[in-house]
């Protein structure tokens, strides 16, 4: 069975075709960029094909893109000359990237179990300005979701471990690096929530 990488370089034209023509996120993109500095830099963590990044961008950040699925970043690249955009693992160290004064993972933890959360947490942290802002969007609930986990694309079997979290199971692996600061409430009947949290200022 091939994994979640395989799912996304198989699929990322289609995410492509629907993501570049819905706007439903602009909302959200624009009440996280009003928390940040005029014209700020925003990495776009798990940024598949590109879409929000082009959005932050035209809101007046400066973007930077990073996913593992080469598929995806080649689409956007393709599509945002003026972008950069980078393969990488988002549990790898992307310090080398430089400082960013806001982060957007949007769908990504997702992908993430809660034993590796906190991980996440901490090379999100490292990126991040002091007083630096996280946008997060999860699918509200416990566990792996085995319904949006497992499909099958041209008779290849794919897992691509989606795992639900609660606001308590974020707030709990983020704790030592992140304060919670408001939900962004723009469609109540979602079962996507949406999350706004803030780098702590105790430490670098």
């Amino acid at each position: 069975m091939k994994g979640t990488k395989d799912f996304y370089n198989k699929t990322a034209p289609e995410w492509a075709n629907k993501w570049y023509e819905d706007e439903s996120l602009l909302p959200y993109l624009k009440e996280f960029i009003n928390y940040l500095p005029k014209k700020p830099r925003i990495l776009d963590l798990c940024c598949g094909a590109g879409y929000e990044s082009m959005r932050m961008k035209k809101l007046g950040a400066d973007v930077t893109g990073l996913d593992f699925s080469e598929e995806s970043i080649k689409i956007a690249k393709e599509r945002n000359s003026d972008i950069k955009f980078v393969v990488e693992d988002m549990l790898n160290d992307y310090s080398y990237l430089g400082k960013f004064d806001g982060c957007a993972v949007i769908a990504g933890l997702v992908h993430l179990p809660n034993e590796k959360l906190s991980r996440e947490f901490e090379q999100i942290h490292k990126i991040l300005d002091n007083g630096g802002f996280l946008f997060i969007a999860v699918k509200d609930g416990v566990g792996k979701n085995e319904k949006s986990s497992y499909t099958t694309i041209d008779t290849e079997q794919y897992d691509r471990d989606f795992y639900m979290h609660t606001l308590e199971e974020l707030k709990l692996y983020s704790s030592t690096k992140f304060d919670f600061v408001k939900e962004l409430l723009f469609e109540e009947s979602s079962p996507w929530k949406y999350y706004i949290f803030k780098k702590c200022m105790t430490d670098n």
